[in-house]
């Protein structure tokens, strides 16, 4: 039996995964094999086998690295913001908005977004993507509603709609980089929409 902590495997389980986020990034999830991970890793495909015997296995991990968790808020823009939640909601949807501005980013959300028609663990993903938004927003949209910045029937997931759809139609339709300027006029339209 393998020891899951062995840090050759840990450091060949990383490579295997990087590489199978860089060609998911250059290719589209296609590219994604046991021989190209193999062959861009360094590895045997045997290894990339032991590690994920199934292809959707395989996938599914590069597009699980391509999407780590949102950052904390820093403490000093909690502390900041006060009274006015606008701050940290700004911070927060530029944080999502530079994500979005990056090449890996998109391509992980094409195929997420492609894949969860057809795959359990594609929207189970798509899924957790929801909820991460959702959840870095909750802390900042509860306050603007105890404040009266906000009704009190909006919720993060709603705010969430209201504001990461836009962004993501900026991006990704229109093909747009997002700048601070765009995340700061979709967030006051949200609060003005709903204040």
């Amino acid at each position: 039996m393998e020891d899951r902590t062995d840090p050759r495997l840990l450091r060949s389980r990383d490579a295997m995964v990087s590489a199978a986020t860089a060609l998911l990034t250059e290719g589209g999830l296609e590219a994604v094999t046991h021989q190209t991970v193999a062959t861009r890793a360094g590895v045997g495909r045997a290894t990339v086998y032991r590690h994920w015997p199934g292809l959707l296995d395989l996938r599914l991990a590069a597009l699980e690295a391509g999407m780590p968790p949102l950052p904390p808020m820093p403490e000093e823009l909690r502390a900041a913001s006060g009274n006015d939640p606008r701050a940290e909601l700004v911070h927060r949807l530029g944080v999502l908005a530079e994500r979005w501005d990056d090449e890996q980013s998109g391509a992980v959300l094409a195929a997420i977004l492609g894949g969860s028609r057809h795959d359990e663990g594609m929207r189970r993903l798509r899924e957790s993507l929801l909820n991460q938004i959702a959840d870095a927003l909750r802390p900042a949209v509860a306050v603007a509603v105890e404040r009266g910045r906000l009704r009190s029937d909006v919720t993060p997931e709603t705010f969430a709609m209201a504001t990461a759809g836009p962004l993501f139609f900026e991006r990704f339709l229109a093909g747009n980089r997002l700048g601070r300027d765009t995340v700061e006029a979709v967030v006051d339209a949200a609060m003005r929409g709903w204040s």
